[in-house]
Order: structure tokens, then sequence, then C-alpha cells
């Protein structure tokens, strides 16, 4: 099996090798995340493994905080170590070898890749930007006619559109599953990342053991070096999704989970965005770029008449980009910008990116 380098991980990886060189490259496709808001003082107990499924500290915690608006009665709480890890432990869980995974686009790039390793086989349904980005059960049940897929898998809060599904969508989406029996993986690993709290709270739907619901505290709790997420799994699947993540990597990282349980604790979550919204929003309109207004992550995916001239005179001020066909077939024109970040940083990339665009 081969597989490519992840493309976000990517940019960051360059970024640093310039750094190295005494060269300062930005990221307008990537975060730049303010750190970790605590200290800790280490004991014994970072260096013993905890229960496979997590620390039941760290489970109760999640419930109310990461799972808070979803029925967790008849699932499991279950903590590995990141999305990732969860998200192929899903699919052992539930797959056969080349079973099909459908994957609504544009959507996170590592999908595609989670599926080759978990020998399963990606099925991308594009969405449009015409219509919002949005999901249509007509189309899905289409699919499914057509492809007879295991799972469907999507993030929400969307990556990188930054929508926001609704109740409607996610409970027509529960009652296809149970007429044909696929699975539902929802990914919402932005969810303390939200700028329409209603929209948010009315995103949920009727449990089902054929839901999963995935979380991170990566994003919502500046922990991407920890790796650590959590899953609500069907009851009568958790034993063997702990046993194939067991297998794997005996339990998430204690330091990982003891951190995050200081984290949410103590609310360390990811400080307030909205005026970097409002910039990014702006600078957009100024650009007569199109763009669907986003409502949750900190993504948005503008549509542009040249990406290729765009990305080389970004690149002339040493601004790195990230394509819009790396989350879909059909988003060409399309990039991924991200306004996570400094306030001030994000202005002098704007500013920047503006004269060169603009001949000023």
């Amino acid at each position: 099996m081969k597989l490519r380098r992840s493309p976000t991980l990517e940019i960051g990886e360059k970024i640093k090798a310039a750094s190295l060189d005494n060269k300062k490259l930005w990221s307008l496709s990537t975060p730049n995340l303010p750190s970790y808001n605590d200290t800790l003082s280490t004991d014994p107990s970072w260096g013993k493994l905890t229960h496979p499924a997590g620390m039941p500290e760290l489970i109760e915690h999640t419930k109310s905080t990461l799972f808070n608006n979803w029925d967790h009665n008849e699932h499991e709480v279950i903590i590995s170590a990141g999305a990732k890890s969860a998200l192929f432990a899903i699919l052992k869980t539930i797959t056969n070898s080349q079973d099909s995974v459908l994957l609504p686009s544009p959507t996170w790039p590592s999908y595609f890749d989670i599926c080759k390793v978990a020998d399963c086989q990606p099925i991308e349904m594009p969405t449009h930007f015409s219509n919002g980005f949005n999901l249509d059960l007509t189309e899905i049940e289409q699919c499914f006619k057509v492809n007879k897929f295991k799972v469907i898998i999507f993030s929400n809060p969307n990556n990188p559109a930054g929508i926001i599904y609704d109740s409607h969508l996610l409970s027509g989406l529960v009652q296809l599953s149970k007429k044909y029996g696929f699975y539902i993986v929802i990914d919402q690993s932005f969810s303390k990342i939200i700028f329409d709290e209603q929209k948010w709270s009315e995103a949920t739907c009727e449990i089902s053991d054929k839901l999963f619901i995935v979380d991170s505290f990566s994003k919502n709790f500046l922990l991407q070096g920890a790796r650590v997420s959590a899953t609500l799994v069907p009851k009568k699947l958790a034993e063997n999704f702990t046993n194939i993540h067991q297998t794997i990597l005996s339990s998430a990282p204690a330091p990982a989970q003891i951190m995050a349980l200081n984290a949410v604790k103590n609310n360390l979550k990811m400080p307030s965005l909205i005026e970097q919204r409002k910039e990014t929003k702006k600078f957009m309109e100024s650009q007569n770029w199109d763009f669907i207004n986003q409502v949750g992550s900190f993504y948005y995916f503008p549509k542009v008449k040249n990406y290729s001239e765009l990305e080389r005179k970004a690149l002339k001020i040493g601004v790195l980009l990230l394509k819009g066909d790396v989350f879909g077939k059909d988003y060409k024109d399309h990039f991924r910008l991200c306004f996570a970040r400094p306030l001030s940083e994000l202005k002098i990339i704007f500013n920047q990116l503006d004269d060169v665009l603009n001949g000023k």
C-alpha cells in the first residue's frame, strides 16, 4: 500500500523547513493556533496506561461538554488517540474488506486515506456551490441503490466549507440508514468553534444504533499535538471498537488524556475568532470572491476566477494555499481559507495579498 502525505500537514512542514533557512512563509489554508494555556506538573500516573476505553473521569466530563447535544444512553463514550484513530477503529468495527464508504464532498482529505488504510473503497459524492454545498437525501438514497455503501462519513460543521447540517437532514439520514442498513459517522471536531449557536443547537437528531459521533480536543481545546478524541459508539459495538483501538494503541496516551481533562475542567477552549472571521469576510468581498457564509469551524471555501494566478501571486509573497481539489475533484476553482491565527498576522497577510493581486 502506498499513501500520499497529508496535504494539510505538508504545508506545516514547508513552513518549518523555510524557517530553518531563515525564510518566512505564511499559510492561509491551515491554522496558527495559540498554545495550550496552562502548566501541568507531571506525576507517575503520566507513565501508566489508562483503561482501554479512557479515563473514567474524562469520559464523564466529555458527556457534558463535547456530547451535550446528544442522548448518549444507548451509546458508550470511548476515548481514543485522536479522531483519525477513532475513524479507523469505526471502519474496522463495521466494515469488511473492500466495503464502500460514501464521502460527500467537499470533505476532509484524510477521510479518503483512512478508508484506504482500513481496506475500504471511498466513493466521493460531490455537493455544489450553487446549492450551498447542502446534502440531498434523494441523491444519497440513489447513491446507495447504485453503490450499496456500508457507511457515510461527513464532518459537521463541514471542513472546509464551514456549513452546519441541520436536524432535518440528520433525521432524514437516520431514517434512510434504518431503511437500508448503512451506518452514519458524524465528525464534529469543530463543535466548540461555532458562529451560529442556534443553528448548532438544532444540529442533532434521534440517536440510533447505526450512528457514531466523533469529536476531538485538538481544535476545540488547543490540543492538536496531544492526539486525543472521544467517540459515541453504539453499546453493542463498543467492546469491539475498544479492542481494535487497544490492539494498535493500547489506549490514548495518559498525558494527553490528563491534559484534555484539565482543559475541560478549566474551560481552556479556543479563544474567540469573531474578529478574524469579520476581517476575512471583508477581504473576500473586497476581492470579489464568491463564498458561502460559513457558520462553524474556522474555514471559508471561496471560489475564485483564476486559482492558478492567485496561487502564483500568493507564493511571490510567501503565502501558501491549499487548492480546492484536495477536498474533492470538482473544486479546482476553490481553496480553503483559514482565519484561525492572530488578527494582526491575518491583516499582514491580507494587506500583502491585496497589494500583489491588485498591483499596488
